[in-house]
């Protein structure tokens, strides 16, 4: 887990925004595709103010913290990620994509085990064992290829399986989108997810490690999810992302 990586829940709902005008029905849950299959709503909202009626009492915080992160992304985040696209191959970015996704494998399959989700654990596990040993690490995804599909599950969602409410929603700085039980979850899943630790480093030299490796991880996720702030078209994007949020963590939960 990363800086970005609860951020870029906010770039999967835009996923979900297409689905507000294309969608009448949910297909059914599949794992053909090894990217990340994102839930579809049945219907746009039969009721408009659904869209606006998310419990959002912190929404003068959040709406804050909103034009922040957008801030952040253009003026950091995407020159980053260009100069990255700019000096780095095709073929070393699908590695390291590869290798993040293994790397994260580890905390889909402690979440599918808490779950109570035998076939998916066993599918994670599958994958996480294929990839580290045939695939080198991770940089290649032989597993994919051999029809073991990402179970993919976080910490908020196993919150939710046990009855968790999700409580208000909440904007964290750099994370985006979230929730009271959904941020609470980020912990649990930094705790789940690796260490760089190189023991013939000093500690300074260390942190500059992890450091690198942390930010590298970011702008692959960035890069990942095509979602710009204040691209979508809407005057009402800061509504519809919490709509589309909530709704969308209502599903994972459920499926």
């Amino acid at each position: 887990m990363n800086i970005l990586s609860g951020s870029c829940r906010v770039l999967y709902v835009m996923a979900l925004l297409l689905c507000m005008t294309g969608c009448a029905t949910e297909p059914a849950q599949t794992y053909s595709e090894p990217q990340r299959v994102f839930p579809e709503l049945k219907k746009p909202p039969s009721d408009p103010h659904a869209v606006v009626n998310v419990y959002d009492p912190l929404e003068p915080f959040n709406r804050s913290m909103y034009n922040f992160n957008a801030r952040f992304d253009r003026y950091v985040f995407l020159p980053v990620l260009r100069g990255y696209e700019f000096i780095t191959p095709d073929i070393a970015q699908t590695g390291v994509t590869n290798f993040f996704n293994n790397l994260r494998e580890v905390n889909n399959l402690i979440n599918n085990v808490l779950q109570g989700e035998v076939i998916d654990s066993s599918v994670t596990f599958g994958r996480f064992l294929i990839n580290s040993t045939v695939g080198v690490l991770g940089v290649w995804d032989p597993a994919t290829k051999m029809g073991l599909f990402v179970r993919e599950e976080d910490f908020g969602q196993t919150l939710g399986k046990w009855g968790v409410g999700s409580g208000p929603y909440l904007v964290l700085p750099l994370f985006g989108p979230s929730s009271v039980r959904d941020a609470s979850g980020l912990a649990f899943d930094y705790a789940s997810n690796y260490q760089v630790d190189l023991l013939d480093l000093d500690d300074a030299n260390r942190d500059a490690v992890r450091f690198s490796v942390t930010a590298l991880q970011s702008i692959d996720e960035r890069q990942a999810n095509k979602f710009r702030y204040y691209e979508t078209g809407s005057p009402f994007e800061y509504e519809l992302i919490r709509y589309m949020y909530t709704q969308m963590r209502d599903i994972e939960v459920e499926k």
